[in-house]
């Protein structure tokens, strides 16, 4: 076999396993260094199932969990992190905040080790020594989801990702970063089509079912080409990938709310929830998360009971996966958020976000077939009760208009999803380009769309002068 005389000197493997909270703020700080190894040559089977795993650890890293402060002004940081992290919340981040250049850097690590991935096994013809074509098509397979994700994670926080005509769009990546050259932004299509070229791949080649507990699969690319869709608007394309995924045998909804989270990657229902591989990472967003909301708490309390009867030390009167996270009773010693009860910890279900799981795509089929379809959807409605009654109701949900039935999700989404990924204020932004509602009336903080997106921390800036910063914020 060929050891690898033309590839190019990259990142060292040993790079790929350095805390992604180590790597600094800007795209510079991840540069690989300019040496060739034994340990870069993919010698193996062993070796190359390595460099995979640090792909996967890469979605530890702590930017990734300090985006759940945002998370729709459900839920304040709490006392010891506020003046910190509340700007998240508020939506007044300005381009010098530190905590950005987490989040900016996570994003660019997992396309820069995934890039890695593809392009030596891309370059390599002869076989490697105990690693089938089948498999080593399967890690091509798996390596494209991760830069399918780590590209939509950066679209969705840093480009204007509602607005297929929009310029903004962000630095796309399909090469390993070798040198400090201006890089500029892709359009928004740009990005779409390298994500969707990407899962399509992947959904065609990754294994077909998960290997093991926090590994990725087939149906899990179908998944996040599903939410993928709904973010572009294609809402015919985004409810029949959704069908698919939730009509497979590989997911399966857990019969109790609770559940999930005591189950973390090991629950039935997880499509991408990567544990650390032995590393600890930011991944317990309890210490983080506390202090719900007044929006919150009105919100939650409007299904049980009568309006303002909610107890927040029992949480009677509250709908039950709020009283969950946040009723005083629920919270073990030391966790702020009892959705999430696992102590932070190197090893075991604690050490993970909640990326995509069967929650979520019940709930993008049914808005999505909400809005191909005029009146109550049948369909839509049935999924959304499903979802609705796993949560602990008898009585179910039914609307009579098909406003009234997107209203509807978008508030089972808030109460099933708040604190995973921000998932319900992406959908704010959705609703609100969509005429469905006005983003001011439920968060005053907003007054221009130019806070969707956060800035372009101030280091990448300059590291890379290819970049423009997002409209609105200092330096555009």
């Amino acid at each position: 076999m060929k050891k690898l005389k033309y590839i190019l000197s990259i990142v060292l493997i040993t790079s790929l396993f350095v805390s992604s909270c180590e790597m600094g703020g800007s795209i510079d700080d991840i540069k690989p260094e300019y040496k060739l190894t034994e340990e870069t040559t993919f010698t193996d089977a062993a070796k190359t199932e390595a460099v995979l795993a640090g792909v996967y650890t890469s979605w530890k890293g702590f930017g990734f969990g300090i985006g759940y402060g945002l998370n729709h002004n459900l839920s304040q940081i709490y006392d010891a992190q506020r003046a910190s992290y509340s700007q998240w919340s508020e939506h007044n981040l300005q381009p010098d905040d530190y905590s950005l250049d987490w989040l900016y850097s996570d994003c660019y690590v997992v396309l820069q080790r995934a890039n890695f991935l593809i392009k030596n096994l891309e370059l390599i013809t002869d076989p490697i020594p105990g690693l089938s074509e089948a498999r080593k098509t399967e890690i091509l397979g798996e390596a494209k989801f991760h830069r399918a994700m780590g590209h939509f994670m950066a679209l969705i926080n840093f480009g204007q990702f509602w607005d297929l005509s929009s310029e903004y769009g962000v630095v796309t990546s399909v090469e390993p970063i070798l040198s400090t050259a201006d890089n500029p932004r892709s359009t928004v299509q740009e990005t779409y089509d390298l994500i969707i070229a990407d899962l399509d791949y992947a959904i065609a080649n990754a294994p077909a079912t998960m290997k093991a507990y926090g590994f990725l699969s087939q149906g899990t690319a179908k998944g996040l080409k599903a939410k993928v869709k709904l973010f572009m608007g294609d809402y015919a394309a985004a409810a029949s990938l959704a069908l698919e995924v939730i009509n497979s045998d590989e997911f399966m909804l857990e019969s109790n709310y609770a559940d999930i989270f005591q189950k973390g990657f090991e629950s039935s229902e997880m499509l991408f929830s990567p544990h650390g591989m032995g590393y600890e990472g930011a991944s317990n967003p309890g210490p983080f998360l506390a202090d719900p909301t007044e929006h919150f708490k009105n919100l939650a309390d409007q299904f049980v009971g009568t309006p303002d009867d909610g107890d927040i030390i029992t949480g009677a009167g509250y709908d039950p996966r709020f009283a969950l996270g946040h009723a005083v009773n629920n919270l073990p010693p030391g966790i702020y958020n009892g959705k999430y009860p696992q102590p932070r910890s190197a090893e075991g279900k604690a050490n993970t976000h909640y990326y995509l799981r069967l929650g979520d795509i019940y709930l993008i089929y049914a808005e999505a077939k909400a809005r191909t379809t005029e009146g109550v959807d049948a369909d839509a409605l049935a999924k959304l009760n499903e979802i609705h009654a796993r949560a602990g109701y008898t009585d179910p949900l039914a609307p009579a208009t098909n406003a009234e039935l997107l209203e509807a999700i978008r508030i089972e989404k808030i109460l099933e999803l708040y604190g995973e990924m921000n998932q319900p204020w992406f959908d704010l932004i959705r609703y609100h380009e969509e005429g469905d509602l006005d983003i001011k009336t439920i968060l005053p903080t907003i007054t221009s769309s130019n806070q969707f997106i956060l800035p372009i921390p101030e280091k990448a800036m300059a590291g890379n002068g290819g970049l423009v910063q997002n409209p609105g914020y200092a330096g555009n």
